[in-house]
């Protein structure tokens, strides 16, 4: 009984032993294949490696900014520009100058005025035929009130109207007459203004 326990556990310990010997045997023949384990401890290797190197390369080019940034001077600082305000003159109101006609007779010229009567023209817009263009030319010539046109005679109604570009408009649109006719009111005007100013005083 004891000689069969003792073959039985020789036999276990050569089969064990053969075994062992076997497997190395076709462990080294065979092609050896990376495990999981390796595999992933060399792709952790490689990632490692890759960011020490980022990190040295921006560390690199974080030194090389601040070493050119320090070797830039200092920007002198700009005075500011004083502002100029600009100031504007008043205008006057240049009076228009009338190139005189070559071929004007001044004989029949009617009398002209260096400026109006008391500084105030009367408004010759008031006649037919006398828009804002024509009225300032009248003033440039120095025709200012209705009872010098109402004081033209034909020659010298045609010599203002060729004066100021117009010829023979004055005759034709009766701008004697209706001076004239301005001439007869504005007096009433003056006389109704004068009335209302005696009643309204106390």
């Amino acid at each position: 009984m004891m000689s069969f326990i003792l073959q039985s556990l020789f036999l276990i310990a050569a089969a064990f032993v053969v075994g062992a010997v076997l497997g190395n045997v076709f462990r080294r023949l065979s092609p050896r294949k990376p495990s999981v384990a390796e595999s992933s401890t060399r792709a952790a290797d490689a990632r490692l490696a890759s960011q020490s190197t980022l990190v040295a390369v921006n560390d690199d080019v974080k030194k090389s900014a601040i070493e050119a940034a320090s070797m830039i001077p200092p920007a002198e600082p700009v005075p500011p520009r004083p502002v100029k305000t600009a100031q504007k003159s008043p205008r006057k109101a240049e009076p228009k100058v009338i190139t005189r006609h070559p071929n004007q007779n001044d004989d029949h010229r009617p009398t002209l005025l260096k400026s109006a009567r008391r500084g105030k023209p009367d408004k010759l817009s008031e006649i037919d035929g006398i828009g804002a263009s024509i009225e300032a030319k009248l003033f440039a010539l120095g025709i200012f009130h209705y009872d010098q046109i109402a004081a033209w005679t034909v020659e010298q109604a045609n010599w203002v109207s060729t004066e100021i570009g117009f010829a023979g408009r004055a005759l034709r649109e009766n701008w004697v007459k209706q001076a004239a006719a301005l001439v007869k009111k504005t007096p009433e005007k003056a006389a109704k203004k004068t009335l209302r100013g005696s009643t309204s005083s106390p």
